[in-house]
């Protein structure tokens, strides 16, 4: 008894208000130190925390908007430029005759022509196979590349290939009174060659106000379908809408080279598609449009 009783006298332990644990273990004193416990998030910290992310979050993403926005119209400058650019090579390899834009029998007979597809709502391969913007008049001097034939901001999935949605190959569009021969109409429009002139060389643009007349043009994705960009010269039908996706903006090109971004003005150019239909149809009537008016006077020029 008197030696379980020494025992547990030795190892009896007792508590500090430290938190520290002492025990006598054979008449000293021993201090057994606990290990400090990290504190953890309160529910109100936790939620300071999620609303300072979110208010960084809410002020920082229109900023990355504005930014990406700017990038795809500058990236779609640069493409329409690199067109331009090949136009102009392929005249002075080629007698200066500017390079063919057909309408849709001759591009489809052909396949002879700056870019060799026409986009359609139905199951072709004119709407994805890529040899049709790599393999052009054009492949010398684009070193075959089919992304300057695309407008970043161009994400549309309205166009069939099958049964699946696809983007289409080509956002641009050229003058239809450029780099068409006189003979051939541009099916399914024709051009008013009585009253306006038609330009096959470089030299007939250069006598007539080069930096008033455009070349290639971004096309409004459900509208765009032959290499050529139709354009009524009555300036009373759309036959192809201009694209407005940089903000309301439309990049354009010039037979002098230089590249704008070109503000569309009336609501009605910035139109989108209507409830049931696939595309937008051609010769679409906007009497009175000052975006219209300014594409045909940028067009071609009476004779």
């Amino acid at each position: 008894m008197l030696a379980s009783s020494a025992s547990h006298e030795r190892s009896q332990p007792f508590h500090l208000t430290n938190g520290d644990c002492r025990s006598i273990v054979s008449g000293q004193i021993v201090t057994r130190s606990r290990q400090p416990v990290s504190p953890a998030f309160t529910l109100i910290e936790l939620l300071v925390v999620m609303a300072v992310i979110a208010i960084l979050a809410a002020l920082l993403l229109p900023v990355l908007s504005r930014s990406r926005i700017k990038a795809e119209g500058i990236a779609c400058s640069s493409n329409i430029k690199q067109l331009s650019l090949a136009l102009s090579l392929y005249a002075d390899d080629n007698e200066d005759f500017l390079v063919n834009n057909y309408g849709k029998p001759q591009t489809l007979a052909t396949r002879n022509t700056w870019a060799n597809n026409v986009e359609s709502w139905t199951n072709s391969d004119d709407n994805t196979n890529l040899i049709y913007v790599t393999d052009t008049l054009f492949s010398p001097y684009d070193n075959r590349s089919a992304l300057i034939y695309k407008c970043p901001a161009d994400r549309s999935s309205s166009w069939y290939a099958g049964t699946k949605f696809v983007p289409e190959l080509r956002s641009y569009a050229m003058n239809s009174y450029v780099g068409t021969p006189e003979a051939n109409t541009v099916l399914p429009w024709e051009l008013d060659t009585s009253d306006y002139r038609v330009y096959r060389k470089s030299a007939d643009v250069v006598r007539n106000a080069p930096a008033n007349l455009f070349v290639f043009m971004d096309v409004n994705p459900a509208s765009i379908c032959t290499p050529s960009f139709g354009v009524d010269m009555s300036a009373e039908t759309f036959i192809h809408y201009p694209s407005s996706l940089h903000q309301g903006l439309g990049v354009v090109s010039f037979a002098d080279s230089h590249v704008e971004s070109h503000n569309w003005r009336d609501p009605r150019t910035r139109i989108g598609i209507a409830p049931g239909q696939e595309h937008i149809p051609h010769y679409d009537p906007s009497l009175g449009n000052q975006d219209l008016l300014w594409i045909t006077q940028h067009t071609t020029s009476p004779r």
